[in-house]
Parts: C-alpha cells; structure tokens; sequence
C-alpha cells in the first residue's frame, strides 16, 4: 500500500489572496483567528510555517519518508492559462535534490466566497479550446518528464477534482494524445468522486475514478441515519433552529469520528463495480475553522479504531491488485484534516501510518 497524501499549496502570500481576503492572508490566517466553532488545532512547536521556504518541503518529505508516506498530491490551480498557488510545486520541479514522490490534482472548480456564506465569484474556471489546452499541457510537460512525478502503466497521474464539466472529455483525449507524442503510454486520468451520483458524470475515458473521503462515507452514513425516526426529527430540529430561532451554534453539525469511520470500514464494499478505483483516507474534520457555524465535524477517531480502517483499506488494495491509497489530507489545517503533527496530538496519525505500513526495520511491509 503506497499513501499518496492531498498536499494544499496555500501557505504562503499571493496577490489574488491579499485582495480577496486581507494583506498577508495565508491559510494559517483562518487557524490563528479566534473562532469560537473549531477544535482550535494547531501545528506542533508553533510551526507556522512558508511553503516557499526549501526546507519545510524537505522537512514534508523526511516526514514521508520516515512515517510511510510514499508521495504527495499538489491541488494544481489552472484558469484558463492562469496559475494560482503553483509557486511550491515549481520549486519541486526545480529543486532535483529533493526526492519526493508528486503527482497533481487540477482543482477545476471556480473560486467563491464561500467562506463568508456568499456565492461571490472570485474567479471563474473557464477551460477554452484546444489551442488553451495545448498551453496547459505544456506547463504540466515538465512536471510529468520528472522522474519523481508518480506514473502508472507509464502514465503520468492527472486527477480531476470535478467530473461536471461537458468538455473534460475531450480534453482528455487531447491531453491522452499529447503525452503520447512525447514518449508515454498517454494520460492516466482519475476523476475525483464525492458522492455516489457523482459516477454518472464521470468521462467515459477517464482510467479510474477516486472514492474520495471522508465526503462519499460522510454522505451515505448521513442517508442511512435519516431513514430513522431519530434522524428524521434531528434535520426537524435542526430546521426549526436555523430558520425560525437562528440558532446557529446548536445547530453546528457534528459526527462521531469512530462511528463514521467504523462505518467507512463496514462498507467497503460500496464501490464502483464497472470501472478501476482508487481508494481514500482521512484523519478527522473540522471546517468552522473556514465557514464557522455553517460547517461541520469528525471528531478525531481513536488510534485503534484508526488503524483497523488502514489494515481494511490496505487488504481491499492487496485484494484488487492496487498499490495507490489516496489521503485527504497532508495540510488541510482549515478543514481539521492532517498528518502534520499537531500542537496537542503530536504524531498521531503519522504513528498509526507507520505501524500499519512499515514493518520493524523501516521498510513498506
């Protein structure tokens, strides 16, 4: 089983952010506000640290390496030939010495304002024709010759955050074509999944399609507790609060990390029968740290409960003849979601990682 965790690149200044957001906004911005909603997680030993700086990605990476992470997957920000957040990525690319594992999921989605509870467009996703394409390509076209950036069947890994979009099929193909043209099998394309219904939309020619989590378990866990009468009245209750007394903070939704992730273990089963995929993990998730009241939790499981869902996953890989395991997240500290270790909890997750995927000598078991 080879961990590939999701790694946000926004840790450091860009324009856009100051604009949108406040001079000097990072994402630690949201984690050091006060914010009466969050679990109030905080990165170890106060390391708050700049993603352009060289070695925090070589801290990241002796991290991996030692814990059992086999790689990293850098949320890629493309509009229409413009880039946002692709300053630590470019480093990688140019720092050879680094010997980290990447691979690249293309965020697809047009920015909000979401996190003020607003449908606000910051900055529309526009994909263009094929002469847009073809530029596109050609900034990924380094990234992919790296002998670093994780292929398989000798194809670069390209993930799709969102399957809703009618050209993404034919973009595909382009891009399955132009990396034929210089020296690969083509383009190997997962498309990200959330929820079941989500499948319909993925391309025909995408090569796997990834369950990602904790969102897909989330989403049928909460179906199946509101075909109870408990269920039933708490969305009631919830309803009356919100709309009629506006009680915002009574409201906050909250689950149970061990329960959700028993159920996760439970129903591995509820997976695509008619196309390759890829499974994910997470921790825990706390998203008040963004969206305050509007948000939810998952609470943190406990490191047995953690653990037996990693053995799971691990047996499902073995049993299919995967290698790839996705992990949602690296660093997203404004979504309660982390290996990173953390102020109160140390190396929680990473400890667990370690002992389920290295065996005594350090090696991937």
């Amino acid at each position: 089983m080879k961990i590939v965790a999701f790694n946000l690149p926004q840790f450091h200044e860009i324009p856009e952010n100051d604009e949108w957001w406040g001079k000097g906004f990072t994402e630690w911005t949201n984690i050091k506000a006060k914010n009466k909603y969050s679990d109030g997680v905080k990165p170890l030993n106060g390391n708050y640290y700049n993603f352009l700086d060289k070695s925090v990605m070589q801290w990241q990476t002796d991290l991996c390496k030692k814990y059992g992470v086999y790689g990293m997957c850098y949320y890629h920000y493309y509009f229409n030939g413009r880039l946002l957040l692709e300053k630590p990525a470019e480093n990688l690319l140019r720092w050879k010495d680094i010997d980290q594992k990447f691979c690249f999921c293309w965020a697809n989605h047009t920015w909000y304002r979401s996190w003020s509870g607003t449908k606000e467009v910051l900055l529309e996703q526009e994909y263009g024709s094929e002469e847009e394409w073809e530029k596109h390509f050609e900034y990924l076209r380094p990234f992919f010759e790296d002998d670093r950036y994780i292929k398989i069947d000798d194809k670069p890994v390209l993930m799709i955050f969102n399957a809703e979009v009618d050209c993404l099929e034919n973009m595909m193909v382009y891009f399955d074509a132009a990396c034929k043209r210089i020296g690969f099998r083509g383009i190997f394309y997962i498309q990200s999944i959330s929820i079941p219904s989500q499948l319909k939309f993925a391309p025909k020619n995408a090569d796997a399609v990834l369950i990602r989590e904790p969102s897909f378990s989330h989403y049928n866990y909460i179906i199946k507790s509101n075909k109870t009468l408990r269920g039933f009245a708490r969305r009631c209750i919830r309803y009356i609060n919100r709309k009629i007394f506006h009680f915002k903070r009574i409201t906050l939704e909250k689950f149970n990390g061990n329960k959700l992730m028993r159920f996760a273990t439970d129903n591995l089963s509820h997976a695509p029968t008619d196309t390759r995929y890829f499974r994910c993990a997470w921790s825990m998730w706390d998203n008040t740290y963004r969206h305050k009241w509007r948000g939810y939790k998952i609470s943190r499981p406990s490191k047995k409960v953690f653990e037996a869902y990693l053995r799971a996953l691990k047996y499902d890989c073995e049993k299919r003849g995967e290698e790839l395991i996705f992990f949602n997240a690296w660093n997203e500290w404004a979504e309660g979601m982390i290996l990173e270790p953390e102020e109160k909890y140390g190396y929680y997750f990473l400890e667990s990682i370690k002992k389920v995927v290295m065996d005594e000598n350090g090696n991937r078991s």
